[in-house]
């Protein structure tokens, strides 16, 4: 039995599969127990409404307002750009390790890569720059 569990198949398969699915059933077990553990109970929620909604630095509005409202997304365009430039640098970073018998295939696969992210750059370039939706109106 002990045989089998050190075949090269084998070890590959428990390290792909099996090792991120119980790390993936602990963490889903860890969220679960926390949100158990810090749900408030429902008698205080009945009598205290106001203390788990979500005011913009935690004062309730004078006026009755919902607590949730549209937020300016100036940063979105970043946040873009970031998404798209970051995989391209851990790939960059990967292609460094690769033997040189795979860097053919490697380099095919960032040109395809930097065509693929090419269009979402420039739109998330001019989401940057476009001061406008940097308001809330």
């Amino acid at each position: 039995m002990l045989e089998t569990l050190y075949q090269p198949l084998i070890k590959e398969l428990s390290s792909l599969f099996v090792i991120p699915l119980i790390i993936l059933l602990i963490l889903i077990g860890t969220v679960w127990l926390l949100k158990l553990i810090l749900t408030p109970r429902p008698d205080v929620i009945d009598v205290e409404r106001l203390r788990y909604e979500r005011y913009e630095a935690g004062n309730p509005p004078r006026r009755r307002e919902p607590a949730k409202t549209r937020l300016p997304m100036q940063y979105l365009g970043y946040l873009i750009i970031f998404l798209a430039v970051e995989p391209a640098i851990v790939l960059f970073a990967l292609s460094l390790a690769v033997p040189k018998s795979l860097s053919g295939a490697l380099g095919k696969l960032y040109l395809i890569f930097v065509a693929v992210y090419t269009p979402l750059l420039y739109y998330a370039i001019k989401e940057a720059k476009d001061v406008r939706k940097w308001f809330l109106s």
